[in-house]
Parts: C-alpha cells; structure tokens; sequence
C-alpha cells in the first residue's frame, strides 16, 4: 500500500505507541510478522487501484452496451418480420402465391382430353 511520508510516520508513532503500551501485544506482532514475512497478501485481501477500477468498469459498460445493441438488433428483427407478414405485397406471401403461374400450353389442334390432361 502506497501512503505518504506523513501517513507512514503517523503509522510509525501509533505502532511505538502500542509497544510501549502493551509489550505482549508487541510481541505476538513480532512473531506473527515473522511467521507471515515473504507471503503474497490474498487477492480477496487486497485493496484495487483506481486503475483497476476504472479498467473494470470500463469492462462492465461495454458488455451492458453489446447486450443492448443485440437486444434492439433482435427487437427490430422481429417488428421487420411482423411488418412484412402483415403487409400485403410484402415478402411473406402464402405458399399458392410463391407458385409461378401455370403456362399455357402450345395448341396442337386437337382436343382436349376429358380430365384436364394434353
């Protein structure tokens, strides 16, 4: 942790405060300082930069931004879609209109069978 010079001397002077005051508590600080040197504080310890936080919240607004814009990209799909089944002459068209007309079939000069064949 980055403190300023008056910070760490008003650290310093609360902590020989204590040793005087409580020399068993000076000691069982020394011993856990001890047993505790040379060991990284836990990351669920540890307090994040302004850096950090900055950085996270970046991250966290651009996720929110790219769940809306796909949000309004499928809402607008789906008023398009709605749009177009509804309005006539539109794409959607029922299956009969989707057929190309019959063609007419050259005449041959004889006449047509009874059932609608030739």
């Amino acid at each position: 942790m980055n403190l300023s010079h008056h910070h760490q001397n008003q650290l310093h002077l609360i902590q020989a405060g204590l040793r005087r005051s409580d020399p068993q508590l000076a000691a069982r600080r020394s011993m856990l300082g001890s047993l505790a040197d040379g060991q990284a504080m836990p990351a669920w310890e540890q307090v994040s930069s302004r850096h950090d936080r900055i950085r996270q919240a970046a991250v966290v607004i651009a996720e929110t931004i790219s769940v809306v814009v796909a949000a309004i990209f499928i809402f607008l799909r789906a008023v398009l879609a709605l749009v177009a089944a509804l309005v006539p002459g539109g794409r959607a068209r029922s299956s009969a209109q989707r057929r190309e007309p019959a063609r007419p079939r050259p005449r041959t000069g004889r006449p047509a069978r009874p059932g609608g064949q030739g």
